[in-house]
């Protein structure tokens, strides 16, 4: 197994080919992945993340960014663990861009879900976490529930795992929406298990309900939409208590970036936290929510759509007030954005998708906490962090970006307007 050890100076010391790469991780990789371990125990700390945010010098302090309700000190880069095919390439991949994230001494944030890649990215994340074999309470690690997947490694489909579901009592066809949805208290503490298994982990610190808004709201209308949240949040608050989890939040696409007038869309987050301190009284365990920013994506910062106190401001700053922390996924659109340009005098950085990363850190706003970024290969890992060597922007930096360039004027009588 590996070492945690943070380098001064840290950059690969493997060259940028793919196949080099797959090389270094692969037998490692094998021995590990479907190995079944006595569960890890611990969660984050305040401690163990403190450590972690002084573990390399280089990296400057503003890069990590004390989080609302827990304290913790967790970095403004994870990695997340959407994209890529079900395929062990894909597997080694990520498995190592974790570990060289990580042992980079700038990321601390690990995020994925029970269906992301067919159940493999959860795999895939605990093998990693074995791997480095670092000190759990240094690691943040996130998950979601709520999406019934396929599992890419045993085999079975959507649709069976449905049917043995119904079958065992668990759930009702009723309780499934969309044929891939279900919210379900029994279901979600069934897929907990599944996770923390998968994960190798006694305790998760952020399990997120995912996409519930979006895959249920349409459907079933607001009253009884709530309530299902509201059943849901019932569990989650039980899972704290049993130490299976130590937070939770709601890991969305787009119901708090929509316009209030549409309709089974929107979504105030004031009526969640309102749900949940119902649930669990004002000492609640809903802390965080998910949900896209990116240069395409710029609602969070720009569009005044969410209520709060009979007004409507911006999401970010509700979440503030209601001390939410928000974490930020799709920062290049899945790749779209590589065709954006942003200037590197102005965002600090060579590469372009580090650009993004920065533009969207450096959104002066104290609810965002963490950018997630789906890197794989080598080359991507490597380039992705070389923000974490820079500081974000300041907020005059920030807004001069949007100021239009100022060009020479041109005396009237100099245009020719035949």
């Amino acid at each position: 197994m590996f070492n945690l050890r943070i380098l001064k100076g840290f950059s690969h010391t493997i060259e940028l080919s793919s196949e080099h790469y797959l090389q270094k991780y692969q037998s490692n990789f094998k021995d590990i992945y479907k190995l079944q371990y006595p569960p890890i125990p611990g969660h984050a700390t305040i401690d163990g993340t403190k450590q972690y945010s002084s573990n390399n010098s280089e990296i400057p302090t503003s890069h990590f960014r004390t989080n609302y309700r827990n304290n913790l000190v967790l970095s403004s880069l994870g990695i997340g663990s959407y994209q890529g095919a079900p395929d062990q390439n894909n597997d080694i991949m990520l498995y190592g861009s974790i570990i060289d994230s990580v042992l980079s001494g700038g990321i601390n944030v690990i995020d994925t879900a029970i269906n992301y890649r067919y159940m493999k990215s959860e795999r895939v994340i605990g093998a990693a976490i074995r791997a480095l074999n670092i000190s759990r309470d240094q690691l943040f690690i996130s998950s979601k529930g709520g999406y019934i997947p396929a599992d890419g490694d045993r085999g079975i489909q959507e649709t069976q795992m449905i049917r043995e579901l119904i079958n065992k009592n668990l759930i009702t066809q009723d309780d499934v929406v969309g044929a891939c949805h279900c919210m379900h208290p029994k279901f979600l503490e069934m897929q907990l298990e599944q996770t923390l298994n998968h994960l190798g982990l006694e305790t998760l610190d952020l399990l997120y309900l995912h996409n519930a808004a979006e895959s249920q709201l349409p459907f079933l209308g607001y009253d009884k939409f709530y309530d299902r949240v509201a059943k849901a949040f019932e569990q989650y608050e039980k899972s704290v208590q049993n130490g299976k989890i130590k937070r939770y939040g709601m890991a969305t696409w787009v119901c708090f970036r929509a316009r209030p007038d549409e309709d089974r869309i929107h979504v105030p987050l004031e009526k969640i936290v309102e749900i949940a301190e119902k649930v669990g009284g004002k000492d609640h365990h809903f802390e965080y929510v998910q949900m896209p920013i990116n240069a395409m994506m710029p609602e969070a910062f720009s569009q005044e759509w969410q209520p709060f106190k009979g007004e409507n401001t911006q999401i970010l700053t509700v979440a503030r007030q209601l001390k939410v922390n928000l974490v930020i996924s799709s920062p290049l659109m899945g790749g779209t954005l590589m065709q954006v340009p942003l200037p590197s005098d102005i965002f600090k950085c060579q590469f372009l998708g580090a650009k993004h990363l920065q533009f969207l850190r450096s959104i002066p706003a104290e609810s965002i906490k963490t950018i997630l970024i789906g890197q794989k290969a080598n080359r991507h890992t490597k380039q992705n962090l070389e923000v974490i060597r820079v500081p974000p922007l300041t907020a005059d930096e920030f807004w001069s970006f949007f100021q239009p360039l100022k060009r020479k004027q041109v005396p009237d009588d100099e245009l020719d307007m035949q």
